[in-house]
């Protein structure tokens, strides 16, 4: 069931919302969309050369966590189409229909399978020897990398009529800016801790074991580097810009410093806790039970509360996903 927050805070000194939403849209989403359009651009220069495409998609997907909290408005769910961080991000992906898909020269990238598209696929291609030797495979890599960059490159352009709708639409009611960009923050977070962590450990309900397919970025081992720029990501979200962002926000109400406190020593608990990790964590032969990922686990799940619950009712914001948490 989905958290209820209190009414608007009748607490709450002026808090500009407007600044605060200019703030995200000129500091942090727009720069976000147009760096990722650029570093896969660069990708596409390099996709016949082995080692610089590697190098090169790693920056890709540096840059798509930036984005991928930012998952409303242009980017959110219209139709059969899914979001975008859903379109361009699915994991695990699905190797034997990779591989049928590059045999008989599908390049079918408008289905339901997405799967067998997006960035995680294109990491496959590229990392794991016997795709890479595949023939058909870099034009398979190449039509794929050009899906990518045309829904990344829509979705920017449209955030250039977007952006002062969602400047001006300063409320805190389901359907505002405030409660969008709040939403998608806590529901990015919630996805890095539940299905980046806890799915691929077997901690999630009905799981008895680890399951190393379920590893984001398992091709190329990236997954703890990917696992901590997604939550730096989320942590310059709650920083924001000085005096325009989250935490300005909840210094204008009773609690919210009370609350920064707390959540501040928490987030530099699972910092530490990232820190004590290290890449072979993810490997399959050290996943199940391992007490490194256990412990990340652990910590961000003490993060939820102040995340989610405290903040949404201190700031009087709806919770307006659906949530398995159980706060």
């Amino acid at each position: 069931m989905a958290c209820q927050p209190d009414k608007t805070p009748e607490n709450q000194v002026d808090f500009d919302r407007t600044v605060f939403l200019q703030s995200y849209a000129d500091d942090f989403i727009r720069p976000a969309y147009q760096s990722l359009k650029e570093e896969l651009v660069e990708l596409s220069n390099a996709i016949s050369n082995r080692k610089e495409a590697q190098a090169q998609w790693k920056e890709v997907y540096f840059a798509f966590l930036k984005v991928t909290p930012y998952n409303f408005g242009p980017a959110e769910e219209d139709v059969l189409v899914k979001s975008l961080t859903e379109e361009i991000a699915t994991f695990p992906v699905d190797i034997t229909l990779i591989q049928e898909k590059i045999q008989k020269n599908n390049f079918q990238f408008e289905d339901f399978r997405r799967d067998s598209r997006g960035l995680l696929t294109l990491e496959y291609l590229l990392f794991n020897d016997e795709a890479w030797n595949l023939n058909g495979r870099e034009e398979y890599a190449q039509k794929c990398l050009e899906d990518i960059l045309e829904r990344v490159s829509e979705v920017d352009s449209r955030w250039e009529n977007y952006k002062n709708e969602f400047i001006l639409n300063d409320g805190t009611s389901a359907g505002s800016s405030t409660s969008a960009l709040y939403n998608e923050f806590v529901k990015s977070f919630e996805g890095l801790k539940n299905f980046k962590i806890g799915l691929p450990l077997g901690l999630r309900p009905g799981q008895t074991s680890a399951v190393q397919s379920n590893v984001e970025a398992r091709f190329s081992g990236y997954s703890l580097d990917f696992a901590k720029q997604h939550f730096e990501t989320l942590v310059s979200i709650w920083n924001g810009s000085p005096q325009k962002g989250f935490k300005a926000y909840l210094n204008s109400v009773e609690g919210g410093e009370a609350l920064i406190l707390s959540a501040e020593e928490q987030i530099q608990a699972v910092q530490g806790a990232f820190q004590a990790c290290d890449s072979s964590d993810f490997s399959e032969s050290n996943l199940d039970q391992n007490p490194n990922l256990i412990i990340l686990h652990t910590e961000l799940q003490k993060l939820t509360r102040f995340f989610k619950s405290d903040m949404s009712s201190l700031l009087g914001i709806a919770i307006t996903y659906s949530s398995g948490d159980g706060d």
